[in-house]
């Protein structure tokens, strides 16, 4: 008996989510719900108030349902950092009994004032002593504040301005300096009871500070061995923390456990009766943001074909730059820009380093789109077939919108102040325009090449950007501070690295790749650098 196929139309079968994909979505939900958890718990047993006096942005912790007169720490970030990235210091000591202030230097965080100079010379250490004397006064003037027992912890910038003002306030009975860079030139009996920190990775300036503050008081002084009394105010001690470098020195256990036992030694928090909890867990906060940072970066891959759909293939192949132009040019590029960075005038942006770091993209940027239009390139801003205009913009504002969100919520509540305030937000525009040129030019050369092809390519425009800029320190084009931030940079680019192919994989027009990534890169300097 002849049978008749069936051939009627089947229902569109939804293509099931490739098996890569899948994973990197379970470790997103699993590093998404840790984070979350994490960050929801940072502050048990503490209590917070934030304010804002006489221009200067404050916020103090304490033991939660304490009682009696508590000994006070005011903490002050470095150059380019804000109180979020030093609340793990709030947090190891106001579990010990202390009642710790945090403050946004001028420039910095959430402080619309400007630092003179980007931090350096007369003025600038002026108004850091400014900062710092309405800090401590106050942390003095708080009820449950014993102002007979207050002590100061900085780091970098921050670091130097504490040992400085320490120097000429004798009340001043403990101090802490983390990396205060070049040797401390005050007096040998001043501060009272200081702690020099530094870590064993950073540059050999840094530990050599450290070394040299102990020395001038104690010449033959050697790292870790406490020296003086610290009832006489005399009391002086070096270390060297192994394995860190100039941030990570700040989430070392070692580092907390050093500061909290010498302020216990110098200013008696512990003996203060309030509740606090024996561990350090100094990574607790910025570790749980940087877990919500990794989830957004494993989901980014499948909201984008959500929001954006793969269009059907191209009838026709795309062109593609020879391989030696494309790997030529963006070493050129690189190289015509280590110049320009040093030109391009520092008060351009109100901005300290944002704009020679945004114009060294921008130049990048420019000219490898000028190569691939020369090349025969004239469709880069067209590979996003099958879609209409009004679907890719929308799709854009919703991807330009995650990638603000995962990066500042988790930012704001774990490491960095990352609220554009003041010149900031205008400022952000053109930053914004340079790195979107950068990742656009990236996309135009990476047209025509499949996925790993287009990804090494893009790692070595990346990796070459990168080593561009320690170029430009080495021949005095840029600040050496570049440097300092060259870890954040590296992130942002491979951030935006996994988010550009994740775009290539559902064929996303470069223009669209290019704003993404440009925000991206652009939210961090703009937020994070100095108003100067």
């Amino acid at each position: 008996m002849e049978t008749v196929e069936d051939v009627r139309p089947r229902a569109a079968e939804r293509p099931a989510l490739p098996p890569l994909r899948v994973v990197a979505l379970l470790l997103a939900l699993v590093c998404a719900v840790i984070g979350v958890v994490g960050l929801a718990t940072a502050d048990r047993g503490i209590e917070r108030h934030s304010a804002v006096v006489a221009g200067v942005p404050l916020e103090v912790a304490r033991p939660a349902r304490t009682t009696g007169r508590l000994p006070g720490v005011v903490v002050a970030h470095g150059l380019a950092a804000s109180r979020q990235l030093m609340r793990g210091f709030a947090d190891t000591l106001a579990r010990r009994g202390y009642a710790v202030e945090l403050v946004d230097l001028a420039g910095h965080g959430a402080s619309t004032d400007r630092l003179p100079d980007a931090g350096d010379g007369p003025a600038a250490d002026a108004r850091l002593d400014r900062d710092l004397d309405v800090a401590v006064g106050h942390l003095r003037a708080m009820p449950w504040v014993d102002a007979a027992r207050i002590g100061l912890l900085g780091h970098s910038m921050g670091a130097a301005a504490v040992l400085r003002y320490a120097a000429v306030h004798p009340a001043i009975r403990a101090t802490v300096s983390i990396s205060q860079g070049p040797t401390w030139a005050g007096p040998a009996v001043r501060p009272r009871n200081l702690l020099l920190l530094a870590g064993g990775l950073e540059f050999t300036g840094f530990r050599d500070g450290a070394l040299g503050a102990l020395r001038a008081a104690y010449p033959q002084a050697r790292t870790g061995v406490t020296y003086g009394d610290p009832r006489a105010g005399t009391a002086r001690r070096a270390v060297i923390v192994p394995d860190v470098e100039h941030v990570s020195v700040l989430f070392s256990p070692r580092t907390h456990r050093e500061v909290a036992t010498w302020f216990d030694g110098s200013l008696g928090g512990s003996s203060a009766g309030a509740p606090h909890e024996a561990a350090v867990r100094p990574v607790w906060r910025a570790g749980s943001a940087m877990l919500l940072h990794l989830a957004a970066v494993l989901s980014f891959g499948a909201i984008a074909a959500a929001v954006l759909r793969r269009p059907p293939a191209p009838d026709r192949e795309r062109r593609r730059a020879p391989l030696p132009l494309v790997l030529g040019v963006p070493v050129g590029a690189v190289l015509t820009a280590v110049p320009v960075m040093a030109v391009v005038p520092r008060g351009l942006l109100p901005l300290a380093v944002a704009a020679p770091v945004g114009g060294f993209f921008g130049v990048i940027g420019v000219l490898l789109l000028a190569t691939a239009l020369l090349a025969g390139r004239t469709d880069v801003t067209h590979d996003g077939d099958g879609r209409s205009w009004t679907a890719t913009a929308a799709a854009t504002v919703v991807l330009v919108a995650l990638t603000v969100v995962s990066f500042a919520v988790p930012a704001q509540l774990g490491w960095a102040h990352a609220v554009p305030v003041g010149v900031r937000a205008w400022a952000l525009l053109p930053i914004t325009a340079c790195a979107a040129a950068f990742f656009g030019g990236i996309e135009a050369l990476c047209r025509g090449y499949d996925r790993r092809g287009a990804i090494m390519i893009h790692a070595w425009i990346a990796g070459g950007a990168l080593a561009g800029l320690g170029v430009a320190v080495l021949v005095g084009a840029a600040s050496s501070f570049v440097l300092l931030v060259a870890p954040l940079l590296a992130g942002l680019l491979i951030w935006q690295g996994v988010q550009a192919a994740a775009l290539r994989a559902v064929r996303a027009p470069a223009w669209l790749t290019a704003v993404v990534g440009g925000v991206l890169l652009a939210w961090p300097i703009a937020v994070t650098m100095p108003i100067a």
